[in-house]
């Protein structure tokens, strides 16, 4: 398996290749060390963090809503059982991942989010509450972004460098919002299969590094109810497809993961059995939200496509 670590003198011998005036897009090497697909593990940790689920209207002739104490649990588990079982699997892997935390799960579980930290893993940005934030004014969302952040540096001393909102929903102001406030990039994006570069705040370059929902655990077996043997057969085909793909494109594989859902016994097998497979192909790098965001800003930045938000007219 290809050193997540990013190797800057390399870098300008991997942009010389040469163009083909045939084609307008950039051909490889694509990544550090000439890997031919990197591959973005998250880890989203969402303990008690606010859900708008953990709330229920009450039946028929009552007022008011009530705590939906199954749903409450089942988050409260992938901190206590799911989050400790994925680290101690990434360890045996070898492999880093991007952990995105809702400040008030860090808030009730601080020592999770130093062991996350301490363990190598990034300490990725969510907002205060896992909550919609497409709606709110731009001072509102502002703070709302804020104070989570500042729940992140209270617990490990880490402002982050990188977003998700609830849903991938955020606000037509997100972006110019998380530059400002110090962060390179967003996984809120679903429309490539590589990371690319958006201006924001009129003239500052600003990563999406995806996250494709397909292939999220969280709406694999909570939404559609598929088996386990369906989960890694996507997850390979996916991987084989973009593989191929890698010889003459950059490409890049996300790969979602809920402490809550992939953090269970019966699920966790099926995750490590797919990332030992993937790892034993040449030419794949296990890299971590930032470290991606880093390369296709900085050494890579040639290779890195650029585009505009899709928002309606």
């Amino acid at each position: 398996m290809i050193s997540r670590r990013i190797l800057a003198g390399a870098a300008l011998g991997l942009l010389a290749a040469p163009a083909l005036a045939q084609s307008p897009r950039p051909r490889g090497p694509f990544w550090p060390g000439g890997a031919r697909l990197a591959v973005g593990v998250c880890m989203m940790f969402e303990a008690d963090g606010g859900q708008p689920g953990q709330w229920q209207p009450g039946p028929p002739g009552t007022a008011g809503r009530f705590p939906n104490l199954p749903a409450i649990q089942q988050r409260t588990y992938g901190a206590i059982e799911g989050a400790p079982r994925l680290l101690d699997l990434f360890d045996r892997v070898g492999i880093r991942v991007s952990s995105f935390m809702i400040g008030e799960s860090i808030q009730r579980y601080p020592d999770l989010a130093r062991e996350i930290v301490a363990r190598g893993h990034e300490a990725g940005g969510r907002a205060i509450r896992h909550a919609p934030q497409f709606h709110l004014s731009k001072e509102a969302e502002r703070e709302f972004l804020r104070e989570g952040f500042e729940a992140l540096r209270v617990a490990t001393g880490l402002w982050p460098k990188g977003f998700n909102a609830q849903g991938l929903q955020g606000s037509v102001n997100t972006n110019d919002l998380l530059q400002e406030l110090g962060l390179i990039y967003s996984i809120d994006d679903r429309t490539r299969d590589e990371p690319w570069i958006q201006t924001v705040n009129g003239d500052k370059d600003f990563c999406l590094v995806p996250y494709i929902g397909h292939v999220n655990d969280l709406g694999f077996f909570q939404n559609q109810q598929r088996s386990l043997a369906d989960y890694e057969q996507m997850l390979k085909q996916e991987f084989e497809t973009l593989y191929a793909e890698g010889a003459a494109r950059r490409r890049m594989m996300s790969v979602p993961l809920h402490d809550f859902v992939a953090g269970r016994p019966a699920v966790m097998p099926s995750v490590e059995r797919f990332l030992r497979w993937a790892a034993s192909h040449p030419g794949v790098w296990f890299a971590r939200r930032d470290e991606i965001a880093e390369w296709a800003l900085g050494p890579g930045q040639a290779l890195t496509p650029r585009g505009a938000p899709v928002i309606p007219g």
